[in-house]
């Protein structure tokens, strides 16, 4: 017999409205960055998926956001799949120094990223891998959790199938532990430079059909050196921030993105093609 406990109706009263609508506007995970205020930082519940070919600065992105999280008092489980702990631990502590933190504050604010690294785990299985992640996220009460990268992981290896079935787990894992889940993928080259393309995933593409916000990023050689790009490609609940382009602005000193600004398709087509007419974004 079928369970018909959680059958409801789409209708919501005028106060459950208010209630959602407020859900949506608050700013739990705050953030210097426009690309992610553009939709009140990351959402509590969600799956946030983003999406790069090899080399387009994923690490970057990945240590930018752990800095953020951990500046608003926030504490991230950070899941590495391509280098130990140590290595990993050391160049976030080598950033902070460069941004001239005293000892103290960086004790405060790495002391609120939790890394757990692949290479040095015994997990073979997505049962181990769950029981894990869990368990460190209820033990420390953590408030957000980055997998960075899917791709590189013992998980892509699995059949696409299984895949696809720990790509939703991660969503129910979410909604479960009510909190944001960010999940970094490759893909492959683009046989068109001036094309992005989310679908492009390697393995299965589960988690970028059911991610609520979907971020592309891409990196640009131009007569000024390397430029970083993000396009959101999906933002389901914030039409201010679903389809928009937004340039990075990059620092050397410390290796982390310090800023952006919203970008025109038209200019970043020409960036990616001079010699071809612009053609309307598709």
């Amino acid at each position: 017999m079928s369970d018909f406990d959680n059958v409801e109706s789409a209708y919501l009263t005028s106060d459950e409205m208010i209630k959602e609508k407020k859900d949506l506007e608050q700013s739990e995970f705050r953030s210097g960055l426009r690309v992610f205020r553009d939709h009140n930082g990351f959402r509590k519940g969600e799956l946030h998926t983003f999406i790069g070919t090899k080399g387009s600065g994923k690490s970057t992105w990945s240590k930018t956001i752990n800095s953020e999280i951990v500046y608003n008092n926030k504490s991230v489980l950070l899941y590495i799949s391509e280098e130990n702990r140590a290595k990993y631990v050391y160049s976030i502590n080598a950033s902070m120094r460069l941004m001239k933190k005293s000892e103290e504050q960086i004790k405060d604010y790495l002391e609120n990223i939790i890394v757990v690294s692949e290479l040095d785990e015994k997990m073979t299985t997505p049962q181990e891998f769950f029981d894990h992640v869990r368990y460190l996220i209820k033990t420390l009460e953590l408030d957000i959790f980055i997998l960075d990268n899917f791709t590189t992981s013992f998980l892509s290896e699995l059949p696409i199938n299984i895949q696809s079935k720990v790509l939703r787990d991660l969503k129910k894992l979410a909604d479960e532990l009510d909190i944001p889940i960010l999940v970094f993928f490759h893909t492959g080259k683009l046989k068109k430079g001036s094309e992005l393309d989310g679908d492009n995933v390697r393995g299965s593409g589960t988690g970028v059909n059911i991610g609520s916000y979907n971020y592309l990023i891409v990196q640009i050689g131009s007569g000024d050196g390397l430029r970083n790009f993000v396009f959101t490609e999906k933002a389901r609940y914030h039409s201010k921030a679903n389809k928009q382009m937004y340039e990075m602005k990059y620092d050397h000193r410390v290796g982390m993105f310090v800023g952006c600004e919203k970008f025109s398709m038209e200019a970043f087509q020409e960036l990616k093609n001079p010699k071809k007419k612009s053609k309307s974004w598709q």
